[in-house]
């Protein structure tokens, strides 16, 4: 079921390709179908799943290529299941609002398409040689996406766009050797089965390096300050259908890879290293919402407050206790939910008045008020109100990070900072809100209409979730939980030099 839920979007990318390109009741049906089709799968799982299970279930491997016992193997865990259901609801909203393009739509949806399976492959691959070719798919569509349908300096943004992920990538490819190669001569067995390899004893100069380089291709996907500046340029460039799937899931898929590769495979470097990762997560937390507060354009204020929010989930993680990491995988689904339903108001508020500027939005809430009720409940979310979905994984991260032993030295001022930047928040958001919606507009702003039934139903989803996750929250950490403290009990069972079982926890 797995590999149906990635590769029926893949197959209907191509099959676009055969269409009349004016045929777009056609291009629309077979997008949203496949689009549809996969979400509907991910429900099943998500039904199906048995929330007891700390391991891999739904597994499926056949082999890929046998001279090197490469596999195409793929499950799930507690972990990638909420970021698989996340991200094809994401993208069945992306192509909805997809519709609305006019230059190129067959292409468009295509490559939309691919780049939801490109992410949806990364969430269930548990080969990483299988990775690292889902982790490349992002890329191809991406770039085009951008590079041809993008705004402004499109080009430049998705040159440097590229190139910061190409040189993460590479450097992850060398680690996967690395790995690779100590576990065969450990064993003399050659594998790239992620399970496998994770309980391979790994000295600690090795695990340094190696760590940095998977670090890296992780960070700057995220992104992790300092690694960040190709995201406020990515983000402005680029259309607001594939902001969504970029910022709801495929800047989930670092994160992800942090929490399966990072830290079972490298517990030295990351007791080593997590110290000074948390201070540039916490740095990020407060830079993001900081340049946040001084935005005119909407779309870059939302940018930068990613790199905030995005910043706290990576500070839970290195927190390296099970309430930090929950909160943290649970805060990754909030923030694409969110997010995603930010972006599309943005490309709401720019499509009924021509502008994204700040300073042109004036009291819109008059004439518009079903946005006004539904944006202020998502800046509320953003805002972390209790009872919404943003509160429940911050205060978890916050209480791990209170409550690690890995950044307790630095524990309080960690917990300060990114407190100092929840008060930023509540600085842009309210800015972002209350200067469109509330305040006098000194323009007649009459001849502008409320969002229509498509617009109201890319949105209502968005909204429920946010007041259903904030109230009942027990279901997802539920299903997340088991996963985690699996997680954080890695034994090491293959030992390089003596061959010896040793346990680490």
């Amino acid at each position: 079921m797995l590999t149906a839920i990635v590769f029926i979007p893949l197959i209907a990318a191509f099959a676009l390709l055969f269409v009349e390109k004016d045929n777009r009741s056609l291009i629309r049906m077979v997008s949203l179908g496949a689009a549809g089709l996969s979400f509907l799968l991910s429900i099943g799982i998500l039904i199906a799943f048995d929330k007891t299970n700390p391991g891999m279930q739904f597994e499926f491997a056949i082999s890929w290529v046998s001279l090197l016992n490469i596999q195409y193997y793929v499950g799930i865990d507690g972990i990638s299941l909420l970021l698989l259901v996340l991200t094809t609801f994401l993208s069945g909203i992306a192509i909805i609002y997809s519709f609305k393009q006019k230059k190129g739509l067959r292409n468009f949806l295509a490559l939309m398409l691919a780049l939801e399976a490109g992410t949806l492959g990364v969430f269930v691959a548990l080969d990483t040689i299988l990775f690292y070719v889902f982790w490349e798919l992002m890329l191809v569509p991406t770039y085009f996406l951008i590079g041809i349908w993008g705004e402004g300096r499109r080009i430049y943004a998705t040159t440097k766009f590229v190139i910061f992920t190409l040189v993460g990538s590479l450097l992850m490819l060398v680690a996967i050797v690395g790995i690779t190669v100590v576990h065969y001569k450990a064993t003399g067995v050659l594998t790239f089965d992620i399970q496998t390899l994770v309980h391979t004893h790994i000295d600690s100069a090795s695990q340094l390096w190696m760590f940095l380089c998977f670090f890296l291709a992780f960070a700057i996907k995220v992104p992790v300050f300092p690694f960040h500046s190709w995201l406020p340029h990515t983000y402005i460039a680029c259309p607001i259908p594939t902001l969504i799937i970029l910022t709801g899931a495929m800047s989930k898929t670092g994160v992800y890879g942090f929490l399966r590769f990072c830290l079972p495979l490298f517990p030295e470097a990351v007791a080593e290293l997590g110290l000074a990762i948390g201070a540039l997560a916490a740095t990020g937390i407060v830079y993001g919402a900081w340049i946040a507060v001084i935005q005119k354009d909407l779309k870059a204020l939302v940018a930068y407050s990613t790199i905030s929010h995005l910043g706290l989930i990576t500070l839970g993680i290195f927190a390296l206790n099970n309430v930090g990491v929950e909160g943290s995988v649970l805060q990754m689904v909030n923030h694409g939910i969110i997010a995603a339903a930010l972006f599309i108001i943005v490309g709401i508020l720019e499509e009924k008045t021509g502008t994204r500027n700040l300073k042109d939005f004036r009291g819109l809430g008059k004439s518009m008020p079903v946005l006004y009720g539904m944006f202020m409940l998502i800046t509320l979310a953003a805002l972390g109100l209790p009872g919404l979905n943003g509160f429940v994984g911050e205060f978890l991260i916050l209480m791990g990070v209170w409550t690690s032993h890995l950044l307790s030295d630095y524990a309080i001022i960690f917990v300060l900072m990114a407190g100092l930047a929840i008060v930023f928040a509540s600085i842009y958001m309210l800015y972002m809100f209350q200067g469109s919606m509330q305040e006098t507009n000194p323009n007649d702003s009459q001849d502008l209409t409320d969002i229509d039934r498509a617009e109201f139903g890319l949105l209502l989803p968005s909204c429920v979730l946010i007041v259903f996750i904030g109230l009942f929250p027990k279901p997802f950490i539920d299903r997340i939980s088991p996963s985690v403290d699996f997680l954080l009990t890695v034994e090491k069972t293959v030992n390089v030099h003596t061959g010896e079982k040793e346990e680490h926890h």
